[in-house]
């Protein structure tokens, strides 16, 4: 054989094996993926598992809460713990609910001094002018 044989069977040698470590890599890659694709869809699976569990039990503490918050417990409670007991008749008050209140006016006039009563030494004395006196001022 000659030179030029041997250069041809050496690079169609390092060709071949050179293919089959691109087959193997190529191999073991899918292999690879597909057990990492297995084991996410068994995580998925129980994280599902684990959502149905805690949307049950969060569906038991809603429950739980609505018979806490029932007026027959609390009621329940007021009387044996607190000591409390349900009012009697008599002791029972409505209150009306006013129909609104009137708003205070402030007149912005002003009073004259003159028309307003003195008060001196204890006693009121009316203001000059008034008519309706019969203290004799």
């Amino acid at each position: 054989m000659t030179t030029r044989h041997l250069k041809r069977n050496k690079r169609w040698g390092l060709l071949k094996f050179g293919f089959f470590i691109c087959l193997f890599v190529g191999v073991f890659t899918l292999i690879w993926l597909r057990t990492a694709v297995v084991n996410l869809e068994y995580e998925l699976s129980q994280l599902i598992e684990q959502k149905k569990e805690l949307n049950g039990e969060g569906k038991l503490i809603l429950a739980e809460k609505a018979v806490f918050y029932s007026a027959e417990r609390i009621e329940e409670i007021a009387i044996k713990r607190l000591g409390m007991s349900l009012p009697k008749r008599e002791k029972i008050v409505f209150v009306k609910k006013a129909t609104g209140a009137i708003p205070y006016r402030v007149s912005a006039k002003s009073v004259p001094k003159s028309s307003l009563p003195v008060r001196q030494a204890g006693r009121t004395v009316p203001a000059l002018g008034d008519a309706s006196s019969d203290s004799g001022y």
